[in-house]
């Protein structure tokens, strides 16, 4: 088996990732990241929520700029 450099294994993270969110978004369906130390949900239609927990575990989604 040919090992693959650090470089060569970004891109091809890169791509999936890419491939993963136009998946995603082709069936209508949310993803979900980290981005700036918050959990961030992004809808089809480009709209984001920030995705919250109360101190009762409870999940709360606000809108995220």
């Amino acid at each position: 088996m040919k090992r693959i450099s650090i470089s060569e294994l970004n891109e091809i993270l890169v791509k999936a990732t890419f491939s993963a969110r136009q998946e995603s978004k082709t069936n209508g369906v949310p993803i979900v990241y980290e981005e700036n130390e918050k959990m961030i949900k992004e809808y089809p239609d480009g709209r984001k929520t920030e995705i919250i927990y109360d101190g009762n575990g409870n999940k709360k989604e606000i809108e995220y700029p």
